[in-house]
């Protein structure tokens, strides 16, 4: 049973963790936002707490009973907090006392401090057994609280399953496991208030038995925590595919980026040279990065592009500009301009760069994605071109 504990903590403080990054974006001004965050935060604490009883260490810094009131103020505070976030009401200081989710948790919280104000010492550590059911206080610890688990879970079930109507797909999906999930922990919490109350449920040979209670507790919550890890999953699933799509693009232009640095270091601006040939961690950015780079190669590039269109169109005008090329001849006039490049080097009579700019893509005018599948093709063209047999005009030349 402790196993599907670990899950629920890992679940609520995974997504604690993952609503956390945009939160702090946000400056903290999303109300519903924290709101979200506080009660995952809150619940994954409350159930880490509960987990210390064979050690409770609240209890031997402050009183015996101490770490029970604790778990249990944070998981009615996170719930508390998660009715307000799925009735897309955030709490606010001057609605404060008048939401019913907040008058029955501090009516139950501060009534379970005066019931456990009540018990001697050696009933604070109590349990769902006897003999410490025979005392009236202990029974009316767990009923408080369950009348307040039983209010929250319900509510949060009914207002999840009403979302669930109005979403997407994978929202309807999500937003009805944990709804039923729901709707089961609060029907676990009815069972075990009758459990702590009938003593006639509690006779040995009772097909009723505590342990059933907690099991279906135990498989309720593990339907919640599956319902909350479908968003999470379907997001990493997204970031790993759009991460791929990236880094595939970041590696097509690597024949193009090559090239051009080899002949132009100092396009690789602000990253130290120790770290240049790492893998990026944000593809994103480093494909943006290789794209202008790649930009600002060809526009140094320009002279030698400039004479190597005149070298293919002998009869064109002297100075008229070629217009926009594609393909295979794109391909050729771009190697070219490469070799010239590498045998100015050579002679020592490198050209400057001019303002003069070549759009391998649809024209000066082009969006960035067309632009960029357009360095992208230029840059197989040139790598399928030294591996032809005739190989690169440009392949071998010096930098």
């Amino acid at each position: 049973m402790k196993y599907v504990n670990v899950l629920a903590v890992v679940t609520l403080l995974g997504g604690t963790a993952w609503t956390l990054p945009l939160l702090i974006r946000q400056r903290f001004r999303a109300p519903l936002r924290l709101h979200l965050c506080l009660s995952l935060l809150l619940l994954g604490t409350g159930n880490v707490l509960s987990q210390l009883w064979d050690a409770p260490l609240l209890d031997g810094l402050l009183f015996t009973g101490a770490t029970k009131l604790a778990y249990n103020m944070a998981f009615f505070t996170g719930l508390c907090l998660m009715v307000g976030f799925l009735r897309e009401r955030p709490l606010r200081r001057r609605t404060l006392w008048t939401r019913p989710e907040v008058v029955w948790c501090l009516f139950c919280f501060t009534a379970m401090v005066v019931v456990t104000a009540l018990m001697p010492p050696r009933l604070r550590d109590h349990t769902f057994a006897l003999p410490y059911l025979d005392d009236w206080r202990v029974r009316a610890f767990y009923d408080i609280g369950g009348v307040y688990l039983v209010f929250g879970y319900a509510t949060c079930g009914v207002l999840a399953a009403w979302h669930a109507r109005h979403g997407r797909p994978m929202r309807q999906v999500s937003l009805s496991i944990v709804s039923v999930g729901l709707l089961a922990l609060s029907l676990s919490c009815v069972l075990r208030i009758l459990w702590v109350n009938c003593e006639a449920c509690r006779g040995y040979g009772h097909h009723f038995t505590y342990a059933n209670v907690f099991l279906f507790g135990q498989v309720a919550t593990i339907a919640v925590c599956a319902g909350l890890s479908i968003p999470c999953f379907a997001s990493a699933a997204q970031f790993l595919r759009e991460r791929a799509v990236h880094r595939s693009r970041f590696r097509e232009l690597a024949e193009l980026w090559q090239r051009l640095v080899d002949f132009y270091p100092e396009l690789v601006l602000d990253q130290p040279r120790g770290r240049r040939w790492l893998p990026p961690l944000d593809y994103t950015s480093a494909v943006y990065r290789r794209y202008v780079e790649c930009r600002d190669g060809l526009t140094r590039l320009s002279p030698y592009l400039h004479r190597a269109s005149e070298e293919a169109a002998p009869h064109e005008a002297a100075g008229e500009s070629a217009g926009p090329t594609a393909g295979p001849d794109l391909v050729h006039l771009v190697d070219r301009a490469l070799y010239l490049r590498g045998e100015a080097d050579r002679a020592g009579t490198a050209t400057p760069a001019t303002p003069a700019f070549l759009a391998p893509g649809t024209g000066h005018d082009a969006d960035y994605e067309s632009d960029l599948a357009g360095l992208m093709a230029l840059s197989r063209g040139l790598r399928d071109l030294r591996s032809t047999p005739e190989g690169s005009t440009s392949h071998g030349v010096p930098s």
